[in-house]
């Protein structure tokens, strides 16, 4: 009889058949802590060294990185900030991922007192949020007893959890303190702002702007679609660089997916280009049509590679010839279906795209419109935005108009028709 040690057993040995310790694609950044992001962080020097140069200035600058949904904007945030702890040992840096119902005053606190782990009024902000922090905080009170004052005792309570009166006042309380300490300056890189409503996001900007310009480094990160893309780009001068990333070329990404593979191999950690060995275990055409489809969008990368290096795992192989990419390709597309959790609408529009092959302002034709339900094409676009933020569709380059095509997977099953 089976158990499942042995099912977890032949899992394991799946894997290493492939050559691998472990399947290495993941859609999240690695810890900033780890050596891990410096081994597989591929490409990006040109925009590395625009970001690079503004840090040979005394003055501290505000950097805004923005891009599609899963171009690769955290990694890169991340990357910077590994670099900075690197090469700038008496400068503080830190990172957060901007929290929900929270302005950017607040957030900023929360970053830097995170870091500040020896300062005890730091650590005290978080605590009074209800963050925890390394050790118990308590508020002491002294209570005097005896008839002449001379006996007392020391109290002590919890102190109550409470929101920032003026985060802003705190923020520049603590700055201070930190600049003390690490005299390089302070970076506070601000993650995911495109993770929020545009309109929130144009009254968090507008707020945050006395924090933006005062004494820290600020690196934020934001796509460019509908209300977002005019407040990211052009929000009164506020941002000394705004980056925009792109998709990887196919060198770029081929070296990129060598360099996930290096990070997991058993005994082959070999990364030249040249060499077939480098791939494993995939073939060189595999892993260049692999390369292909991810369109150099490192999070549809990271989806598609741990589903075909899954699919291979199942099928107890040792190499990724085109048969398997086939197979594990196939299986990528429902995989991506079931994690995006379409509405019946998403599904009509997505089933629309497959047949039609593309869909822009110029293509789509009335019939397409009223099987829809929608009278004209920007009624649809939020639709189509939405798969692609899925990995579903993608935007194509066009100078004049937004047009989608679909993700190029051969389908899993036949498209269902549009109900007429």
């Amino acid at each position: 009889m089976t158990t499942a040690d042995d099912i977890f057993d032949q899992s394991v040995n799946n894997i290493q058949r492939l050559g691998l310790k472990e399947i290495p694609f993941t859609e999240s950044p690695t810890d900033l802590r780890s050596e891990t992001l410096n081994h597989i962080f591929t490409g990006r020097q040109d925009e590395l060294r625009q970001v690079f140069n503004l840090f040979q200035s005394r003055e501290r600058r505000r950097i805004l990185v923005y891009g599609r949904l899963g171009i690769g904007k955290s990694a890169f945030l991340l990357e910077v900030i590994s670099v900075l702890r690197r090469k700038r040992p008496k400068m503080l840096t830190t990172y957060i991922s901007l929290p929900a119902n929270l302005d950017l005053a607040t957030t900023a606190l929360i970053a830097l007192a995170q870091e500040m782990t020896d300062d005890e009024w730091a650590q005290r902000q978080l605590y009074q949020m209800g963050i925890p922090t390394e050790k118990v905080l308590k508020e002491r009170s002294s209570e005097v007893g005896g008839s002449m004052g001379i006996a007392g005792k020391i109290g002590e309570k919890d102190l109550p959890i409470t929101k920032p009166q003026y985060p802003t006042v705190s923020l520049n309380t603590l700055l201070n303190r930190a600049q003390k300490k690490y005299p390089e300056g302070v970076v506070i890189a601000i993650d995911d702002l495109d993770k929020q409503n545009p309109h929130r996001v144009r009254q968090l900007m507008h707020d945050a702007q006395g924090t933006l310009k005062g004494p820290a480094w600020f690196l934020l990160t934001g796509h460019p679609m509908g209300l977002m893309g005019d407040l990211l780009t052009s929000e009164r001068g506020l941002f000394d660089l705004q980056l925009k990333l792109e998709e990887m070329d196919q060198e770029t990404t081929y070296q990129m997916l060598i360099n996930y593979l290096s990070s997991a191999r058993i005994k082959n950690n070999s990364t030249d280009p040249n060499n077939p060995r480098s791939v494993l275990p995939f073939l060189p055409d595999t892993a260049k049509k692999f390369c292909q489809v991810s369109l150099g969008k490192p999070r549809l990368f990271n989806r598609l590679g741990s589903t075909v290096l899954s699919t291979a795992a199942n099928l107890q192989v040792d190499k990724i010839t085109p048969d398997v990419l086939e197979k594990g390709l196939k299986a990528a597309e429902p995989t991506l279906r079931q994690q995006a959790s379409l509405n019946v609408q998403e599904e009509r529009v997505r089933a629309l795209l497959q047949q039609r092959g593309s869909l822009s302002d110029e293509t789509i034709t009335m019939d397409d419109l009223e099987q829809l339900g929608f009278r004209s094409f920007s009624q649809i676009l939020p639709y189509l935005e939405r798969l692609e933020e899925a990995d579903l569709a993608h935007q194509v380059n066009q100078d004049d108009t937004k047009a989608f095509a679909p993700i190029p997977l051969p389908p899993a099953d036949e498209e269902p028709l549009l109900d007429s």
